[in-house]
């Protein structure tokens, strides 16, 4: 335990990094959605079913109007002059048209360069649509004579209920944070573990641990594998912190995580081992510590699902025990499942597991025999 408070990096990695940047990511996504963007609208009609559409707009939560267009010269370079997200256009004579039962179409523009934006403002304008076309449709079979509950079936003979089950609000917070969070927790570990055996040969302090460990590569290998899960134990505890800080929600199953995150904590840390046994510079096993890990968020199919990679992609993400902790955390975390669906993860990474602790123990065994060996020789 001193040896790894000893380094400054270690330090850093241990304290400062998680607790500036789990909370500082938490503050970002606190809002948890995204709520009034702003959006403009350039009314053609000028009809009371026009300043209907503007109310929907305006009444939608995640939408504000904050500007008006006036021409159609304003809408070409619109986005490149002001911040709004999406311009509603109503065309001119779109009451009329509805009136005669003839289809008019409200144009929307939306600004998608960033995907969030452009998928939230698809959906309102969707919904807005739906729902105010299905009210003139049902305002005029009234008026041609079919009551209420008729004109409704006609207007919407085929009815969608969704209804989310999990994360039903779509929620940021409850979604990014959790996921970032994790993945900044392998690496923190894996680049803690990872200078462990490594830095003994660069201080010069490995004959001294052989002979602490009495000549044994495995109480070295569980000596160091144990303290260094007692201080990425507090880390996990330190996430489940910021868990209960922000309000994300358990699912009532907390040992279950506990025990998840534990398992995941010891397959970092023997595979950071195993680096650290294996190459002798600390700096090259850094460099390769870096590069397995840094592609874990893209590749574990958090962003982006892994059925939609190309072969080799998806074939790279199954060597990252990331993407098997993460998809037995969400089963757990948001779905709620009971413990026993998250085997198939568990056995992945319990490879991972014993290749790390396998490896580690073997490099370790074969440097303890060549240190004893050249004693043996000098004695001689």
């Amino acid at each position: 335990m001193a040896l790894i408070g000893s380094s400054k990096s270690n330090r850093n990695l241990l304290l400062i990094v998680p607790v500036v940047v789990f909370l500082l990511l938490g503050f970002i996504y606190q809002k948890g959605a995204l709520r009034e963007i702003p959006v403009a609208v350039f009314d053609e009609d000028h009809t009371t079913l026009s300043r209907t559409i503007i109310q929907f707009i305006d009444a939608s939560p995640a939408m504000k109007i904050t500007y008006s267009l006036s021409s159609h010269n304003d809408l070409k370079k619109f986005f490149l002059q002001h911040d709004e997200r999406a311009v509603f256009r109503i065309p001119r004579n779109l009451m009329k048209d509805v009136i005669k039962g003839k289809a008019s179409r409200v144009q929307v523009l939306t600004n998608s360069n960033n995907i969030v934006f452009g998928n939230i403002l698809l959906r309102e304008a969707y919904m807005i649509s739906g729902t105010v076309s299905a009210g003139a449709t049902i305002q005029r079979l009234q008026a041609e004579g079919l009551t209420e509950e008729q004109a409704m079936n006609l207007a919407l003979p085929i009815r969608v209920n969704s209804k989310p089950l999990f994360n039903p609000i779509y929620n940021y917070l409850y979604y990014l944070l959790p996921g970032l969070m994790t993945v900044l927790l392998q690496m923190i570990v894996f680049f803690v573990a990872i200078r462990s055996i490594n830095s003994e040969f660069s201080r010069g302090s490995f004959d001294s641990l052989v002979e602490t460990s009495g000549g044994s590569a495995l109480n070295i290998l569980l000596g160091k594998a144990l303290a260094y899960f007692f201080v990425s134990f507090g880390l996990m505890m330190f996430i489940a912190l910021v868990f209960m800080l922000f309000g994300i929600p358990f699912k009532e199953k907390e040992l279950e995580l506990i025990l998840l995150f534990s398992y995941f904590i010891l397959v970092n840390i023997f595979l950071g081992m195993m680096l650290s046994a294996t190459i002798d510079d600390e700096i090259m096993s850094l460099d390769i510590a870096f590069f397995y890990n840094s592609p874990a968020f893209v590749f574990s199919g958090f962003t982006f699902p892994l059925f939609g990679m190309p072969f080799f992609d998806t074939l790279y993400a199954q060597f990252i025990p990331y993407t098997h902790f993460l998809h037995a955390f969400f089963k757990l975390y948001q779905v709620g499942t009971p413990f026993s669906y998250i085997k198939p993860e568990l056995l992945i990474l319990s490879l991972f597991l014993f290749t790390g602790l396998i490896t580690t123990w073997l490099a370790l065994h074969i440097r303890i025999k060549g240190i004893q060996k050249s004693r043996q020789l000098t004695l001689a």
